[in-house]
């Protein structure tokens, strides 16, 4: 039963408090976890109302859109569904019962499965998640029922405390190394980070040891492609998307332990943005670690676990060495995939992420309009320190930049302590 308190007032509203917005899916979603959603929607009256019942609901939905056009004609341009719903009854009244005026408070708890599809916000697609709560008025003449909505963010991350994650052949490593034995050189590549937040930093060590003579190291590329591949079994449509992002690097530090002599910052940057750095390893063992700036989420996604909205990551590394003697350079080539995570989650993948909550007061609003939260992310925040920029012209910046991939801002996202001090400011 609600708690009702007494509360004189001018006007009516109806609210939905939750405990946290934020539902953190753990591992992958065939991990047997259950998350809890608690909340409660909060009725003020200014005088008793007549009533015949409270309910709540959570509700997940996937929107698409195909500029190509679906169904039998391809007149089709978008479509949404509904792809998760839990209903619950918070209160029900007699007929001819009202709810007196005051403060009244319905608590409710949704058990939400770690199986369900993460937010996703790609420019073409959507899966979106809110708690709508309704004041049922009976259907009387020229009354209308009382409706609160609140968006809820769901983000995935990776927890290998779990046995069913450490077991699982599908779970990504935390790091990837690799050998490659030529002719002319052994190398090493160590990707210390397989699983990375957007608008970080991902460090990666490369060893090459030369074992003839002339050997000259002429580029270091590394690209990070994004793939998205949307699909819709009901129409049989299917459509994909690549993206490149060049990466740049943030810095590099010689971590070889035998003592040789130090090549140049300005020639290893040349390594990593031309083609003929021309760097001689003969009195080198050529032993470094890079950091390297990942795009925030301006322009990449994070990787999803949606078979219709199916977003993947991969690094790709390309080695290019010379020697005099040969016509053609030596190239290694190397592949693997990479998680990348949502840009509001701290590196752990357990803290409390860096987005602030918009502070737009919650209003009655119908039930089947379009989502009006905006949970937002550190480089939403840095952008708009910058450049003033609303919240309509950000997603404006958000749909469009991906056509831009090599102009993205490579600074890590502030810390979460940072924007906290500035909201209490």
């Amino acid at each position: 039963m609600p708690v009702s308190v007494p509360f004189l007032s001018a006007h009516r509203s109806f609210t939905i408090e939750l405990a946290e917005p934020v539902v953190y899916l753990r591992g992958l979603p065939s991990n047997p976890a259950t998350h809890v959603l608690r909340g409660e929607a909060v009725l003020v009256l200014s005088k008793p109302i007549t009533a015949t019942s409270v309910t709540v609901k959570v509700v997940g939905k996937s929107h698409t859109l195909w500029p190509e056009g679906i169904g039998a004609r391809g007149t089709k341009m978008s479509h949404e569904k509904t792809i998760h719903e839990q209903n619950m009854i918070l209160q029900t009244f007699a007929q001819g019962d009202v709810i007196p005026a005051g403060l009244h408070r319905w608590p409710f708890e949704f058990l939400l499965p770690n199986s369900l599809v993460e937010t996703i916000e790609d420019e073409m697609a959507k899966v979106y998640y809110y708690v709508s709560a309704t004041v049922h008025r009976g259907g009387m003449g020229g009354v209308t029922n009382l409706r609160s909505r609140r968006d809820i963010l769901l983000m995935r991350t990776m927890n290998w405390s779990d046995d069913s994650t450490l077991t699982s052949h599908a779970t990504p490593p935390m790091s990837i190394s690799t050998e490659r034995h030529l002719d002319n050189l052994d190398a090493q590549i160590c990707i210390e980070k397989t699983i990375v937040s957007s608008g970080t930093q991902l460090p990666l060590s490369i060893s090459i040891s030369p074992t003839q003579k002339h050997v000259h190291l002429e580029s270091i590329n590394i690209m990070l492609t994004e793939q998205r591949v949307y699909r819709l079994p009901e129409f049989g449509a299917r459509r994909s998307d690549g993206y490149d992002y060049k990466l740049k690097m943030a810095s590099a530090t010689d971590i070889c332990e035998v003592e040789t002599d130090p090549i140049p910052p300005i020639r290893l940057a040349r390594a990593i943005t031309t083609k003929n750095a021309h760097i001689s390893l003969d009195n080198h063992h050529f032993f470094y670690r890079f950091m390297f700036h990942l795009p925030n989420c301006v322009t990449l996604n994070h990787t999803s676990t949606y078979h219709e909205v199916d977003i993947k990551h991969y690094l790709r590394m390309r080695i290019e060495l010379s020697q005099p003697h040969q016509s053609e350079r030596t190239v290694i080539h190397f592949e693997t995939p990479i998680t990348i995570l949502d840009c509001r989650l701290k590196e752990d993948f357990s803290a409390l992420p860096t987005y602030e909550e918009s502070l737009s007061n919650p209003k009655l609003e119908d039930e089947e309009a379009k989502p009006t939260g905006f949970f937002v992310c550190p480089c939403y925040l840095e952008y708009r320190k910058k450049r003033k920029c609303s919240r309509q012209e950000w997603m404006s910046i958000r749909q469009h930049s991906q056509h831009e991939n090599n102009n993205f801002d490579g600074i890590p996202p502030p810390p979460y302590e940072r924007l906290l001090s500035e909201k209490q400011r």
